[in-house]
């Protein structure tokens, strides 16, 4: 007998001359066992020993799935739920003592060390941490669901390795859906813990006692004084109504930024909240399936409303948008507003007097996937734009040298475009850029700003950009306060605006139509480039402007430059260099 009758023996393959048997791990266990299925020698090359042998192989991988049950069995529901990826399995309960544990583990966080930094700037960085913690960035990884995955992976949950953009570097996530209740209470938990991180850090740092309380994670913190609540004022939180939301919040959210900020990202919401719910609506009656009455009013809205439809309600021009076949706004602009949404009741909920205990719209925004996956430009993409921008070297400059700097920088089109001719610096010898608000005498400059505080940073030049004749151009530029001249400021005060727009037109008529490409995917390929040149996380987010959260070291001075221009000189780009001057 040479072969094995495979529909007697099912599972059974020959690997070289060897036979073996495997068996597909049970769908109970998959977040237990990393892998797929369970394969087992079964020592020998003779086929009818192989059958011999077969039952006991097999009976060998049953055991392995028994005991995995078993170790599950023993651990408590807690463990069993983590461990098997099932948080649904857990109680409001359950989830707060976890996430109280790791609260309590991240003590040292909140002590702030001045071997570096003076108060003044932890402060700053406090603030920062707190925009990007209230408000993501979509192209970024979402702080909140960050410090949760940490601390999924810390208590046990399963966990499957997933590749990092376009490297060959794998980091560990959990294993767990994202779509159900618990984790969103979970999501909550962590936002509200690590903002109190902050405002403990906050008081630590100016010698106050303002941060409010929070019963699981600051319970010796203020107390509104509005608790505890008399009957009289829970009557009143009763009458408090949508259009005294929208007032009260407009109020606020002005004060804390501006108008134009507020007009433009809420605007539309409040619309859409007074005419789904009704301006008298109490707020304390507000539910998550009136939350997602809003959503379903906006996934349907068409986009640029006020200006393409003038004062009709969303509903009339949602019906206008079907009637003539336009497109819904994006889902991304959507999610945006739902992340808004979501700020208000937590508002709301701090503020202690609207009856909002646990905010309705939790949940409902999502992880604010877009809809396009934007990566980074490949080698041969880079030879390409380059090859056609170098038409534009010496007569229009700023069309070769921003690009330029994206790549070798990581910097975001607005800090570039921004630049003046002083921002180009020598630091011990190191050619840098100095992406800051501050000019060299150390005032503010009126009409540049950073997207974060931690966006503030000195940059050394790669060696390639050098060669290629940047500093030259620079001196070039000696008569001009402003490094790229011919670039205006738009309608919100940005240089980029007019530049974003040419270069995706550029781009296009090049060959580049996939959404997938566009003007920040330099700076997804300079982060790539950091990994795949083995950069540590902390120096690539110094390079970059990307901050971390609380009390991480932050690069960016002087006595920094040296670390970074190391690591810059690190960076090859899969070989793609600049196209020199021609003599």
């Amino acid at each position: 007998m040479s072969e094995i009758d495979l529909g007697r023996y099912p599972g059974v393959y020959r690997r070289g001359s060897t036979w073996y048997v495997k068996k597909r791990v049970p769908m109970d266990l998959r977040h237990v066992e990393s892998r797929e299925q369970i394969a087992i020698s079964l020592g020998t090359t003779d086929p009818r020993e192989a059958e011999r042998r077969y039952p006991f192989r097999l009976a060998d991988i049953e055991r392995r799935f028994h005991e995995l049950r078993s170790e599950l069995a023993a651990q408590g529901p807690v463990q069993a739920a983590l461990r098997t990826g099932r948080l649904e399995l857990l109680s409001d309960a359950d989830i707060e003592t976890l996430v109280g544990a790791w609260f309590r583990k991240r003590a040292a966080l909140r002590e702030p060390s001045f071997d570096t930094l003076d108060a003044r700037t932890h402060l700053d960085h406090l603030a920062d941490d707190e925009s990007r913690i209230r408000a993501p960035d979509p192209h970024d990884m979402d702080p909140v669901e960050n410090a949760a995955n940490r601390l999924l992976l810390d208590a046990g949950m399963a966990a499957r390795t997933r590749k990092l953009g376009h490297s060959r570097t794998k980091a560990a996530v959990p294993v767990v859906d994202r779509s159900t209740s618990q984790y969103a209470y979970l999501i909550n938990l962590v936002r509200r813990a690590l903002l109190a991180d902050i405002a403990v850090s906050r008081d630590q740092l100016d010698g106050r006692q303002a941060a409010t309380f929070d019963p699981l994670f600051n319970p010796e913190g203020v107390r509104s004084p509005h608790a505890p609540m008399a009957a009289s004022t829970s009557a009143a939180m009763g009458r408090r109504t949508v259009a005294d939301l929208v007032r009260e919040y407009g109020r606020y959210r002005e004060a804390s930024y501006d108008k134009e900020s507020t007009d433009r990202k809420y605007k539309l919401l409040f619309r859409a909240l007074e005419e789904t719910l009704g301006s008298d609506f109490a707020v304390a009656a507000i539910k998550a399936s009136d939350c997602v009455r809003v959503k379903a009013l906006l996934d349907v809205t068409p986009p640029n409303i006020t200006k393409r439809f003038g004062g009709i309600t969303l509903t009339e021009a949602a019906l206008v948008r079907e009637k003539k076949g336009l497109p819904a706004m994006a889902a991304t602009t959507v999610g945006s507003y739902m992340q808004n949404l979501s700020a208000i009741f937590n508002w709301a909920e701090r503020q202690g007097d609207w009856g909002v205990h646990r905010n309705p719209a939790q949940g409902l925004t999502g992880s604010r996937r877009p809809n396009v996956q934007r990566r980074g430009f490949e080698a041969d993409e880079l030879k390409k734009v380059f090859a056609a921008l170098e038409q534009f070297r010496e007569d229009v400059p700023t069309k070769f040298w921003v690009p330029a700097l994206a790549v070798y920088t990581g910097a975001r089109a607005g800090e570039i475009c921004q630049l003046r001719s002083v921002d180009v610096i020598e630091v011990d010898g190191v050619h840098c850029l100095n992406l800051s608000e501050f000019g060299p005498d150390g005032a503010r400059v009126a009409d540049k700003r950073l997207k974060t505080a931690a966006s503030e940073r000195i940059v050394p030049l790669h060696p390639a950009i050098i060669e290629a004749g940047f500093i030259q151009f620079v001196e070039r530029q000696h008569n001009h306060d402003r490094l790229f001249p011919d670039l205006k400021a738009g309608r919100k005060g940005n240089f980029s605006h007019e530049f974003s727009k040419w270069f995706g037109r550029f781009k296009r008529g090049i060959g580049f139509v996939q959404p997938s490409l566009v003007f920040h995917s330099f700076r997804h390929g300079f982060r790539d480039a950091c990994r795949m040149a083995d950069i540590n996380d902390e120096t690539s987010r110094a390079l970059g402007g990307w901050s971390a959260i609380n009390q991480a070291t932050r690069y960016g001075n002087r006595g920094m430059v040296p670390v970074l221009d190391r690591a810059m000189k690190k960076l090859d780009f899969d070989g793609f260099k600049l196209p020199l001057a021609s003599d």
